[in-house]
């Protein structure tokens, strides 16, 4: 089919290699040449439902799990854990060097599939934005290609400035961020352009988006097609992030006023289907989401209620043990997220008798962990920037209004917020508790930039001595990230290929 012929030929691109450029601009007008309507561009657009075992659908995050999962507080791989276990494949020297942060050894790794995904990403939203103008087709199709596309570019942006840049501080701004690109031409620069640049495109996609988008609200079986809702959902964690909690508290009103996405209440979860073990005799009992798969039960993820834009991060090495400090977080006895989510014994999955280890696990078995925009975290957004504004009332109705669906039937869920410290301190405990693994690096990165020290988190690990991931169990070490420091570095060989015009990250 065309729209595979397509994918095929964008799939060839990486950013760096000016090589592969060639290659791609030299096939490029045959295979758009395929491409008549714009029908056909939204189906290419539509990509999630098509090449979803591919792991390169638009919904799909993958190839930054280990930074994500393992760089922060809510991980822990024990001594006791690693030395017992080090034959096992989730320990391999890639989850250990981002384990430990080795800024070395992950620029030095032999590819960046994130990296990669996202500039596919940019570069097929940039094929569909050169041609939406020249296909056939009403307006009104072609105004919801435009909307998709622009949000896809922008949605990978903020991900990247996130990953591989300082976060957004006044005093970083005119410091290095992103390359741009905009178009398929492969002679564009491919310098990296400052944060203020990086964040201005972003800003100045998602207007445009805002500007094409055909539907109002979530559409509710067709999620992954941007609304002027989603718009707003991201765009009060932009604001948040950038430190305008009032933009942030508005975007996050107006799509809580949506009526499409809503919460689940976590009581109508079902019991999934156990696995069972022995010697010595164990259950696992999990949720019905543990599940959901892309190949059965796509849909089910991508219209998941919550969503205003389904966005899943990719954890393939399915073993993600949470820390004892985020363990300590949950009620263990009411809080449906320690039920559901957090499985002891989880570590049997994996072989792992001793020690007993949990293993946290949301859908298709571990591999998915929600990230897009959903009214979950819109509210925990909202209860936030509500927070640090003092705003105790609307950080009170926004932080209760997730936890009435999270806990069981008949407990006392509300919390009582009694200054502007108390709510900061509640609310950033529950946002831990509801978006681990996946928002966590993201989230100490922007607490040591704001002014404010009192939500600064310093990473502290008791592990031993790594070189290349590779661990010596004889010398134990502590290892202590500084959060200025929390900037993932450029893979070595796109500096290489870029002769010259990326520039590696600076450490302090």
């Amino acid at each position: 089919m065309k729209t595979n012929k397509i994918m095929i030929a964008l799939a060839m691109i990486t950013l760096g290699s000016v090589t592969s450029c060639k290659k791609y601009l030299s096939e490029a007008p045959r295979v758009l040449a395929e491409i008549k309507t714009a029908d056909q561009l939204l189906a290419l657009e539509d990509n999630s439902l098509n090449v979803l075992t591919a792991q390169y659908p638009n919904f799909v995050d993958n190839g930054s799990e280990y930074i994500f999962s393992h760089a922060t507080d809510d991980t822990d791989i024990s001594q006791a854990l690693y030395k017992s276990n080090s034959a096992l494949s989730s320990f391999s020297p890639a989850v250990i060097s981002t384990y430990l942060f080795d800024v070395p050894t992950i620029a030095n790794q032999t590819s960046d599939t994130f990296y990669t995904a996202q500039y596919r990403k940019i570069f097929t939203a940039n094929v569909i934005l050169a041609n939406v103008d020249d296909v056939t087709g009403s307006d009104a199709t072609k105004n919801l290609v435009k909307a998709n596309a622009y949000f896809i570019r922008a949605y990978a942006y903020w991900l990247l400035v996130n990953y591989y840049c300082k976060p957004y501080a006044s005093a970083n701004l005119s410091g290095p961020g992103m390359p741009i690109k905009k178009t398929t031409d492969y002679a564009e620069s491919i310098s990296r352009s400052t944060l203020q640049e990086t964040y201005d495109q972003i800003l100045s996609d998602v207007t445009q988006a805002q500007s094409y988008a055909t539907y109002d609200d979530v559409q509710a079986n067709l999620r992954w097609r941007v609304s002027k809702t989603a718009i707003d959902a991201f765009l009060s964690r932009y604001y948040l992030f950038t430190g305008d909690y009032a933009k942030s508290i508005q975007y996050a009103n107006s799509a809580l006023a949506k009526p499409v996405a809503q919460l689940v209440d976590y009581n109508t979860i079902a019991q999934g289907t156990p696995a069972t073990y022995s010697n010595p005799s164990v259950t696992l009992n999990y949720s019905e989401l543990n599940g959901w798969n892309y190949t059965s039960a796509t849909n089910r993820i991508l219209t998941w209620p919550e969503f205003y834009f389904p966005r899943v991060r990719s954890s393939s090495a399915q073993f993600l043990i949470p820390s004892p400090s985020l363990i300590a977080l949950y009620d263990q006895s009411n809080d449906l997220r320690f039920k559901w989510f957090i499985i002891p014994d989880g570590g049997r999955r994996f072989t792992v008798v001793t020690p007993s280890t949990y293993r946290y696990t949301q859908f298709n078995d571990g591999i998915w962990n929600i990230e897009g925009p959903s009214i979950a975290e819109v509210l925990l957004n909202k209860a936030e920037a509500c927070a640090r504004i003092n705003d105790l009332s609307g950080a009170t109705g926004a932080i209760n209004t997730l936890r009435a669906k999270r806990f069981k039937t008949g407990f006392s869920y509300t919390l009582s917020l009694s200054t502007q410290g108390d709510a900061l301190t509640k609310v950033l405990q529950e946002r831990r508790r509801e978006l681990p693994f996946t928002f966590r690096f993201l989230d100490i990165r922007r607490f040591g930039a704001n002014s404010d020290p009192s939500d600064d988190v310093t990473v502290t690990r008791t592990f031993y001595k790594a070189t290349n991931g590779i661990v010596d169990l004889n010398t134990p070490q502590t290892y202590i990230f500084n959060p200025v420091n929390m900037v993932v570095p450029f893979n070595n060989l796109e500096i290489a290929n870029s002769q010259g015009q990326i520039v590696q990250n600076a450490y302090q």
